[in-house]
């Protein structure tokens, strides 16, 4: 929650009052979904439990011709001072990623030989089809002029690990295909 709260206040600091769709709409661009995971639906559940918290506050109310009540937001001085703490923290300590395929990996081992094969080749296809579909969405969103040009590193981050899980994978799959492992 503290990824997708430090990403809804750092966008509610940038365009003031700010309505939950509007929220989503610049994280799309950004491409946020690629780089940070970040659930958009979550979005209208995290403004209500901050305005709660007072972090926002709920400045206005309207429908829309559909008569959908639309909530406008603005962020609270203790919502600025929260966004601060959670950017530092996040600048200047290490947050270990529990990633659920390591913790598969640990029992390598438990899977029959051929599914072990036809698992890492998956996953080598899907790291493969990720790094495409990030480049793409990177070209095509920095080709916007409102897109921040900072979130091109964002989306060359994202690449490069998974250009770097893509490489071990094939090691690790030439490994298991001749029998060194596990």
């Amino acid at each position: 929650m503290s990824a997708t709260r430090l990403l809804i206040l750092g966008v509610m600091l940038k365009r003031p009052p700010i309505h939950g769709y509007d929220v989503r709409r610049e994280l799309e661009m950004w491409g946020a979904e690629q780089w940070a995971n970040i659930a958009y639906g979550s979005i209208y559940s995290a403004l209500n439990k901050m305005a709660a918290e007072g972090l926002v506050e709920v400045v206005g109310t309207e429908e829309n011709s559909k008569h959908v009540a639309r909530t406008e937001y603005a962020i609270t001085e203790r919502g600025k001072m929260e966004f601060e703490r959670l950017l530092r923290d996040f600048w200047w300590n290490m947050k270990p990623i529990v990633d659920p395929f390591q913790v598969a990996l640990a029992f390598m081992n438990d899977l029959p030989h051929d599914e072990l094969i036809a698992v890492l080749r998956h996953r080598a296809r899907m790291l493969q089809s990720i790094v495409e579909s990030v480049e793409y969405v990177s070209r095509n969103k920095m080709s916007n002029p409102h897109t921040p040009r900072h979130i091109a590193e964002n989306l060359r981050l994202a690449v490069s690990h998974s250009e770097t899980e893509l490489r071990w994978i094939e090691e690790i799959l030439g490994k298991v295909e001749r029998g060194e492992l596990p």
